[in-house]
């Protein structure tokens, strides 16, 4: 049986600066290191789209939605989140945060 999970490994990027990945995982900490089924996976995408998950300042912020099964690992859902308002924001803490 397949299970699904959020991986631990979450991308972001400044402007004029490199991809790099935060262990601060704010609003999203309560899914990391857990496992779902489809069903539940699908509604925690559906939140993620609707509430826009983003890092203060940052242009995007990629979150990868992972399935295995006792051989095999895959991706299920490769999620990019653009922040529009980056130029609005100056660079604060790396904590993810959903959009008010």
């Amino acid at each position: 049986m397949k299970k699904y999970y959020i991986s631990e490994i979450i991308s972001y990027c400044y402007p004029h600066d490199y991809l790099q990945t935060t262990k601060d995982y704010g609003v999203l900490e309560q899914y990391i290191n857990k496992d779902y089924n489809r069903e539940e996976i699908d509604k925690i995408i559906c939140e993620l789209i609707t509430r826009h998950p983003y890092i203060e300042n940052s242009f995007t912020l990629d979150i990868n939605i992972m399935w295995e099964t006792e051989t095999t690992i895959g991706y299920y859902q490769m999620l990019s989140f653009k922040n529009d308002n980056f130029k609005e924001q100056t660079k604060g803490d790396l904590t993810i945060k959903y959009e008010k």
